[in-house]
């Protein structure tokens, strides 16, 4: 066929109108952990819920963070088996996990029914990742929420979505200083698909602490050491005896 033409329905990156989506800045990354408890304390953190990051690394870090908070949750990566993954989908779907954090692996091509919120707690790269990542929420018609954390360093990474935000009618989900930035050269639109943002390490643990808590790791390790050692000596005195 020569010359194909496609015609698209509506917008093209829009979002289903049934997603009520949401910008929330929250300074830095340590202002995103402080988010998602202070909408666990105000009752907004419904389950089921689904935590998009940019990486396994990431993935792997907030996972951590929140059992110590006691949440029902379980993460899923390009690391983990097949079996794994389907296994923590299938606890997912009959709600013995709450909370599912992921990568984009889960983004697209997994049907979930009645995800009530999905929060992108890293900046997707593109509007059509953006899109992928919060269709989870909001299918067959009913409601979902989807919020979207960024930081000073996600200035201009923020303009693709924004500009899906307006084209699916939400325009009460962001303010007006966030619209008011720069447009977006190719250059830029291009950087923000081919490279990821450079991030600080998800932790609310202030830095003396994290060293006192090395410190313990790192003597209770030598004490183990020192046991095995004088275990390995008593057995080898034990041996030339006999």
């Amino acid at each position: 066929m020569k010359d194909p033409l496609r015609i698209i329905i509506g917008h093209k990156e829009a979002a289903s109108n049934t997603i009520d989506q949401k910008l929330v800045f929250t300074g830095n990354e340590q202002g995103k952990l402080l988010a998602i408890r202070q909408m666990i304390q105000q009752g907004e953190f419904k389950p089921p819920i689904i935590i998009f990051l940019q990486s396994i690394t990431r993935a792997k870090a907030l996972f951590h963070e929140l059992l110590y908070d006691r949440l029902n949750v379980d993460v899923i990566h390009a690391e983990r088996t097949p079996k794994q993954r389907e296994e923590v989908i299938k606890r997912f779907k009959n709600g013995d996990i709450w909370v599912l954090i992921t990568t984009d692996v889960l983004a697209r091509g997994v049907d979930l029914k009645g995800v009530n919120l999905v929060i992108n707690y890293d900046v997707p790269q593109s509007a059509q990742a953006y899109v992928h990542r919060i269709g989870r929420t909001g299918r067959g018609g009913k409601a979902g929420k989807a919020v979207t954390f960024f930081t000073k360093e996600d200035d201009k990474a923020i303009k693709p979505i924004l500009n899906v935000m307006k084209q699916s009618g939400c325009n009460d989900g962001y303010s007006q200083w966030m619209e008011d930035m720069g447009k977006l050269s190719k250059k830029e639109k291009k950087q923000i698909k081919t490279h990821e943002i450079q991030r600080k390490k998800i932790s609310t643990v202030p830095k003396v602490i994290k060293q006192k808590r090395k410190q313990r790791q790192d003597m209770i390790a030598a004490s183990k050491r020192r046991k095995q050692e004088s275990k390995q000596e008593s057995h080898s005195n034990d041996e030339r005896e006999e």
